[in-house]
């Protein structure tokens, strides 16, 4: 039971205690070795020949140096350095042996290689052994053969070699402590700055939502008031308003997704409008942050010609929404002043639009990181401190343009929003996304698989894929949509990401595992996140955010399929 506590001790700390075992066996052969010299050099021929029969258990302990091995080597080290000393000290002289000194290293070497239990034993065979000298040594007496005028000699030797060699071993031992400590430090230092890590990535991600929560809220309620059950039974629903905030809703849902996947700023489509149309649309659907506040928004062109040009509107307009939005959460303004400026050339209109306030302005100290996500303007205002960082990130990546910020006299604040579009009558097709025409039969004689369980969307997408001309086969989940693809001819796959029994992603791995070589369309609401990347890597070819449009589609398809697979 013992053994094997002390065993599990040097199992636990393996590499320290054969890190010593090593040094200690290379250091006591050489010490032996040196002791069988001198004693044969003073005719202590008695000594010579008992240590060199210990030297040569010591040597039997290198041949132990095997990793299954390694404890039983350390055992008969410290057994034979208990032993050598014991019997060269009868040899020697009893309690006048100048070797005495030596019954401390075995405790030292035990101490390292067996731990506590080791040192235990060590400690307390050398004190038996010590007072049974006491007791006897008269009696052992007559087995020294060491000439007296050697003792003084012998005395400095030992001496000597015993305090090298604990002064070497307390050496190892304060380096190998100091060794474990620099070690924990720098674990330590890396917990705490991976702590660190997590801790600002979980604030980054609960901010996240509380944008999510905040931006969502708006047009959630618009809607649901626009949405009166006594409009609805009058049949006088806005129709034009619940469209607006339906798309700002879906907006909201793709910015929250460039937060995560920058990049995709670069896919929002190309459309010919007017700017002020779209600053006009841009307050629209600010109205609810405008009602009960102080703030009066007016636009001015300074050239009154309207150009119908061709840009991404999309971001021009959620960057005029993030900064009305900033000046009424921040600012504390009465008025807010919107400056269309343009220079026409043959080709392109180069726009500068400026939003001046007369609020109090951003501090001197927040300028240089006015740009950066979850930083306000002010401290103890609303919001997120998200909009500033993603109408700059549209402007530059999206529009190819900027946003910059300067002081406005004097107090508020302008921020200038400069890029150029083309002129809608000098766009090629290759530059402007065309939008597909929806004609009836755009999808004849295509039999599509559509795997999808909510049974709304199912119905919904059946239907419009069916007004197109195709044969829509439709599975509640991934397994039902397997057994249909093994008995039915299938052109094109659409399926849906989380769905019971097979998801989206294992439903796709099989269909490619079968020798599925048509188009493999994924459908998800998941706007935020690796969903979409998963799905590609699992084989699916392309993924459309819902509500699906069938527009989308149908250009997809349009580009990718020339012929229904026979």
């Amino acid at each position: 039971m013992i053994l094997s506590r002390v065993k599990q001790n040097f199992q636990k700390h393996l590499k320290t205690r054969v890190e010593f075992l090593i040094f200690f066996q290379l250091i006591m052969l050489l010490v032996t070795a040196t002791y069988i010299g001198v004693f044969v050099f003073i005719g202590s021929y008695y000594s010579a020949i008992i240590s060199t029969f210990f030297t040569v258990f010591l040597v039997a302990t290198f041949f132990l140096n095997k990793p299954k091995h390694y404890f039983f080597s350390a055992a008969l080290l410290v057994v034979t350095n208990s032993l050598e000393p014991v019997t060269t000290v009868v040899l020697s002289g009893g309690l006048d042996s100048p070797y005495l000194i030596w019954l401390f290293v075995p405790i030292y070497g035990a101490s390292f290689l067996l731990g506590k239990i080791g040192t235990i034993f060590s400690t307390i065979a050398s004190l038996f052994f010590f007072t049974l000298l006491f007791a006897f040594n008269e009696e052992v007496q007559v087995f020294n053969e060491l000439d007296p005028t050697y003792y003084q000699l012998m005395f400095y030797l030992s001496f000597l070699f015993a305090a090298s060699l604990m002064g070497v071993l307390a050496g190892i031992n304060i380096f190998s402590m100091e060794k474990e400590a620099d070690a924990h430090k720098i674990l330590r230092e890396n917990a705490e700055e991976l702590n660190r890590l997590l801790v600002e990535k979980s604030e980054e991600q609960d901010k996240l939502l509380s944008i999510v929560s905040h931006e969502l809220r708006t047009p959630a309620a618009t809607l649901s008031m626009l949405l009166n059950p006594k409009d609805i039974a009058a049949n006088t629903l806005n129709i034009t308003s619940i469209n607006d905030n339906m798309h700002h809703l879906m907006d909201v849902l793709d910015d929250m997704r460039m937060v995560k996947e920058p990049e995709i700023i670069l896919e929002t489509p190309l459309n010919k409008v007017y700017v002020r149309d779209v600053l006009e649309n841009a307050l629209h659907l600010v109205t609810s942050y405008l009602e009960n506040k102080d703030l009066v928004v007016d636009i001015h062109e300074s050239n009154t010609t309207r150009t119908l040009c061709v840009f991404r509107d999309k971001l021009v307009r959620q960057i005029a929404m993030n900064i009305v939005k900033n000046c009424i959460n921040h600012s504390s303004a009465t008025q807010l002043d919107i400056h269309i400026d343009k220079k026409i050339t043959s080709e392109a209109v180069s726009f500068s639009i400026r939003f001046t306030d007369n609020g109090q302005g951003i501090p001197d100290h927040k300028v240089a990181t006015l740009f950066t996500p979850f930083v306000k303007g002010v401290e103890k205002s609303s919001g997120s401190g998200l909009g500033l960082h993603l109408s700059r990130e549209f402007a530059q990546k999206g529009l190819h343009g900027n946003l910059t910020y300067r002081k406005n006299s004097p107090t508020g604040a302008i921020f200038e929003l400069e890029f150029t579009a083309l002129k809608a009558e000098k766009t090629s097709t290759d530059i402007l996304q065309e939008t597909t025409p929806i004609t009836n039969n755009s999808l004849k004689g295509l039999t599509i698989l559509l795997a999808e369980d909510n049974l709304v969307i199912a119905l919904m997408t059946k239907k419009l894929l069916e007004e197109q001309g195709a044969t829509v086969l439709d599975a509640k989940d991934g397994e039902v949509a397997l057994t249909l693809f093994k008995s039915n001819s299938i052109d094109v796959v659409l399926t849906d990401i989380f769905m019971p029994k097979i998801n989206g992603y294992e439903l796709t791995k099989a269909l490619r595992t079968l020798g599925y070589k048509g188009q493999i369309i994924g459908c998800s609401a998941a706007s935020i996140g690796e969903e979409a990347n998963e799905l590609i890597a699992s084989g699916a070819d392309k993924v459309f955010i819902k509500p699906l449009k069938v527009e989308e589609i149908l250009r997809y398809l349009k580009d990718n399929i020339i012929t229904p697979n026979s």
